[in-house]
């Protein structure tokens, strides 16, 4: 039987463990929720502000998207990982995004690579292809296994990667690879971003 409860209480033990192995216990667990990705085609997110409110007490949000609970434990942890490093820099006000929480910069870099991942560039947002680190990946093989969750969010027939319909729309969509604007368009076009100089690219 499906018990949701059960998948939140398995990432909050992934976070505690790995917050005392890669911070030192110096994190506060956020609020760890899973839900649908919404269309933001991430594996997940930390909120920037604090939007959960327990007895006076406030906390931030890491999300897991539920459509891709099932990928195979290391993966899972590796965006957990992920999103523990934005939530690092959050409360130590290190701004490590910028365009909209898109392009990850050096300093997200930094601060992952310190705490068991290993981040390479992406052409469009930055710093933010993450996998584990060797190290990394064999304590976790040893303190929980390879054993994952073996539940998933199904995807709408006609939806994109992050469950929303797709669009009727067939105007195209561009992205500034810089600051990260949007634009649309019913033909392909040529724009430079006015403000960064630099091509829209097709998203």
């Amino acid at each position: 039987m499906l018990q949701i409860s059960e998948i939140v209480k398995k990432t909050e033990e992934m976070f505690d463990l790995f917050n005392e192995h890669f911070y030192n216990s110096e994190l506060t667990r956020p609020a760890i929720t899973v839900s649908p990705d919404g269309g933001r085609g991430a594996y997940g997110w930390c909120s920037i502000h604090e939007i959960w409110n327990a007895s006076g007490e406030k906390y931030r949000e890491i999300n897991l998207c539920a459509e891709y609970l099932d990928r195979p434990i290391f993966e899972l942890a590796a965006t957990l990982l992920h999103e523990m490093a934005h939530l690092y820099n959050l409360v130590h006000d290190i701004q490590d995004v910028s365009n909209n929480g898109y392009y990850h910069n050096m300093k997200f870099k930094a601060t992952a690579e310190a705490h068991g991942l290993h981040i390479e560039k992406h052409q469009k947002y930055g710093w933010t292809v993450t996998t584990l680190a060797p190290e990394a990946e064999a304590w976790i093989k040893e303190a929980i296994g390879e054993a994952g969750i073996n539940a998933s969010r199904l995807q709408e027939l006609g939806t994109t990667k992050g469950g929303s319909k797709k669009s009727q729309n067939r105007s195209i969509k561009y992205v500034c690879p810089c600051c990260g604007t949007i634009i649309r368009a019913t033909r392909e076009v040529n724009v430079i971003c006015g403000d960064c100089g630099e091509p829209f690219e097709r998203a």
